[in-house]
C-alpha cells in the first residue's frame, strides 16, 4: 500500500478558532500545484482532519485529480497520538491523508523510523510518498516527496 501523507496548504492567521482557519490564497495555490503532480495516482481515497484548512486542501486536491470522496477523520488534527492514528489507516490501496504539523511529523517518523519524533518537517502543502505492507512503526520506505 502507499500512503501520501500531507501538510494542509498555507492557512489565514485570523479566525474565530483554530478550528476554523482557512487556506489563504498562496495555500490554494499550494494544494493546486502538489495535486498536479499527484494527478496520475490512483487513490482508493482522502483522509482529511475536520479543520477548515485540511479539509479546503483537501477539495482542492479532490478537485484537480478526479479523485475519490473525503473522509473525515478526527484521529489526525493537530494534537493526534500518532499510535492511535496509525491504527485507523486503511491496510491496502494508496491514500491521501491530509493533516497538520506536528502530527504529519509525527506519524512519518512513527512510520518510517518505528519511533515518534518531530524530526521530519513539513512544509505547508507538502507530501511525503510511503510505501508498505501494512501500517505500523518502522514498517514504511519514503519513497518521495512532493513540494509546491
Amino acid at each position: 500500500m502507499k500512503l501520501y501523507i500531507m501538510r494542509h496548504g498555507q492557512a489565514e492567521y485570523a479566525a474565530p478558532s483554530d478550528e476554523l482557519r482557512p487556506l489563504s490564497e498562496s495555500g490554494q495555490e499550494q494544494a493546486r500545484k502538489v495535486a498536479e503532480q499527484l494527478r496520475d495516482i490512483p487513490f482508493s481515497g482522502i483522509l482529511a482532519s475536520p479543520y477548515l484548512r485540511a479539509q479546503q486542501t483537501a477539495e482542492t486536491v479532490r478537485s484537480v485529480i478526479s479523485g475519490p470522496g473525503i473522509t473525515t477523520t478526527q484521529s489526525i488534527v493537530p494534537e493526534a497520538v500518532p499510535n492511535i492514528a496509525v491504527d485507523q489507516l486503511p491496510d491496502q490501496g494508496n491514500w491521501l491523508l491530509v493533516a497538520h504539523m506536528p502530527l504529519v511529523g509525527k506519524l512519518t517518523s512513527l512510520l518510517v523510523d518505528g519511533v515518534v519524533s518531530a524530526d521530519v518537517p513539513y512544509s505547508t502543502a507538502m507530501v511525503c510518498e510511503l510505501e508498505m505492507e501494512l501500517p505500523g512503526p518502522g514498517m514504511a520506505y519514503l519513497q518521495r516527496i512532493f513540494t509546491p
